[in-house]
């Protein structure tokens, strides 16, 4: 098979697992700082061996009282094939935490996973690699009743004596998830590189609802309130203008049953190999939201970025276009990202960092 028809094979079928369903769980602007959450598989596209990364995203403020926030560790590591036969192939492993907290209601989801894949060298001249990974994760979801209140009910005269007989459920409850991913990265040229990934969660389609165990014969609600399938597919793209200067087109397009985010970015990079191989990021990116037929601006992101050896610190802004046009008054976001990776060498092809 020609390297033209194997890339345009391999893209193809990319197009068709994001296509097999049509985001309501957490989503990071800076998407490539907290990848094995977003797909197994990425937790091998790096340079070196080991990486540590940190994020911390507030949501909301100056919207809210008190911000929606988002904070996660993830770390992963490669392990290369002794064998003679896969010496060009190479496994990685990666696992996260994450936690994702709204103090209106105390309001908290946590969850935690590993993901474990596999990169096959196809083309030693190109560095193409096709990879595959599988991850299993827990998903912990909990609810205050502190701060809710029920009303007093009618005594079916002339007063509310009577008190509320709301039935409430175990407030925290865990499920599984299982996650399957696939990745591609070449070089299309002497200038550009590419690298494709798509995933799907929540395969078995667990149940989320609160009251799924509740055993009350009063209760006349639902209890079954399974997870739609979601799908997440990155495309990352680096063309080199000089040795110490590339651009970095990125699209991220994740979707949930009949909801869509689509954020498109493009960042720029120089290297400062002369000051202690230290590197500037800037980029700016759109983030979109879809339901239907309709694509709705939703944030407008700037960002900026450094790199100080082995050492990466990411700083992201997003402005809320949307709720500046409905509201005048636009919501604030800010990220933080860090990362650490050992062993690290970007000698060579330089991989998305945000």
């Amino acid at each position: 098979m020609t390297f033209k028809v194997q890339k345009y094979y391999i893209l193809l079928i990319f197009i068709l697992i994001h296509g097999i369903v049509k985001s309501q769980d957490i989503s990071f602007s800076q998407y490539n700082l907290f990848q094995t959450y977003y797909n197994p598989v990425l937790s091998g596209m790096f340079e070196g061996t080991v990486k540590v990364s940190l994020i911390n995203r507030d949501q909301w403020i100056k919207f809210v009282e008190d911000p929606y926030r988002s904070f996660g560790i993830t770390g992963d590591i490669k392990f290369d094939l002794k064998n003679q036969d896969f010496r060009n192939d190479y496994l990685s492993l990666g696992a996260y935490f994450l936690s994702d907290r709204a103090q209106l209601l105390d309001w908290n989801k946590n969850e935690m996973g590993v993901g474990l894949s596999y990169y096959k060298k196809l083309d030693k001249f190109r560095n193409s690699y096709l990879s595959g990974g599988i991850g299993i994760g827990l998903l912990q979801r909990s609810l205050s009743y502190d701060n809710i209140y029920f009303q007093d009910q009618f005594d079916g005269l002339n007063k509310y004596d009577n008190p509320t007989q709301e039935i409430l459920p175990i407030n925290i409850h865990t499920t599984p998830d299982l996650k399957i991913g696939l990745g591609y990265q070449t070089q299309i040229s002497s200038r550009w590189n590419m690298q494709l990934s798509s995933s799907i969660h929540y395969i078995f389609r667990p149940n989320f609802s609160f009251f799924k165990n509740l055993d009350d014969i009063n209760y006349r609600g639902s209890s079954d309130y399974k997870a739609l399938i979601r799908t997440n597919t990155i495309f990352n793209f680096v063309y080199e203008i000089t040795k110490y200067e590339q651009i970095i087109p990125r699209i991220f397009i994740g979707t949930q049953g009949p909801h869509t985010i689509i954020q498109i970015g493009t960042g720029y990079r120089k290297s400062f190999y002369s000051i202690n191989q230290t590197a500037l990021h800037t980029a700016g990116s759109l983030r979109n939201v879809a339901s239907g037929t309709s694509i709705t601006p939703v944030d407008l992101g700037l960002q900026i970025g450094f790199e100080i050896k082995s050492f990466i610190i990411g700083l992201h802004y997003d402005i809320g276009l949307r709720d500046a046009i409905r509201f005048s008054n636009p919501t604030h976001s800010f990220e933080l990202g860090l990362t650490w990776i050992g062993n690290y060498d970007n000698d060579g092809y330089v991989c998305p960092k945000f």
